[in-house]
């Protein structure tokens, strides 16, 4: 089974910056299933929930509804 932290480390540069969220999840997912000979779906899931827990990026804020109300029909 994959080690977590060698799983994070996957999710930054050669000059320690961290990747973009899609190219992380593609390494994470290529890692898994070329040298840990993980399942395409299995590879996927451990991926999404490894991005869940490392939380490496921010999440964007909600946007908040500022229209104003429509008014009834008469």
């Amino acid at each position: 089974m994959a080690n977590p932290e060698t799983l994070k480390q996957l999710c930054y540069d050669e000059k320690g910056a961290v990747k973009p969220k899609p190219e992380c999840r593609a390494a994470l997912i290529n890692h898994l299933i070329l040298d840990e000979s993980m399942d395409i779906d299995d590879a996927e899931d451990l991926a999404e929930k490894t991005l869940q827990e490392v939380n490496l990026w921010e999440q964007p804020e909600e946007k908040k509804d500022v229209s104003l109300p429509t008014p009834p029909l008469p």
